[in-house]
Formats: structure tokens, C-alpha cells, sequence
């Protein structure tokens, strides 16, 4: 029986995504895919340390090609800073 509470997400562990519920400087600010919970996702700063933050799925855009957070599992695409 599917889980009703937490539908499924198409985000992986560790993915960079793009929240367009918050704008800086007119961009979204981009996160990493820790879980989802309670129907939110939870994500967490890219690159630096700081409060994690909940946001529906629906403000949520995967990046194209789709990336991995540098510093962690799998071979991110991005070069370090």
C-alpha cells in the first residue's frame, strides 16, 4: 500500500536541486536533498555550513544534467571552490 503521508519524490540522497521558494537576487537558491518528511523536503546548504530548511516539493527543480553534492557520496560534477 503506498505511503499516503510521503508521496514519492524524484530526488536522491545528496542531489543538488533548486528551491524556488525563496529568490536571492532573483535566482533560487540551490540545496542539497537530505529526505523528505511530513510530505516537506528537508535540504541543507551547498558548500557551506548553516541551518537546514524545509520546503514543499513543489518549489523543487533538479538541476540539468542532474548533480551530486561535492564531498560526498558518488563523483560530483562540480569544481570545488
Amino acid at each position: 500500500m503506498p505511503d499516503t503521508q510521503n508521496p514519492p519524490h524524484p530526488f536522491q540522497l545528496h542531489e543538488v536541486v533548486r528551491d524556488f521558494s525563496y529568490l536571492e537576487n532573483g535566482r533560487p537558491r540551490e540545496g542539497v536533498f537530505v529526505e523528505a518528511l511530513l510530505g516537506k523536503v528537508v535540504l541543507r546548504p551547498l558548500g557551506a555550513t548553516g541551518p537546514e530548511w524545509r520546503v514543499a516539493p513543489a518549489f523543487l527543480q533538479p538541476l540539468d544534467p542532474r548533480e551530486t553534492a561535492p564531498g560526498t557520496c558518488g563523483k560530483p560534477r562540480r569544481r570545488p571552490l
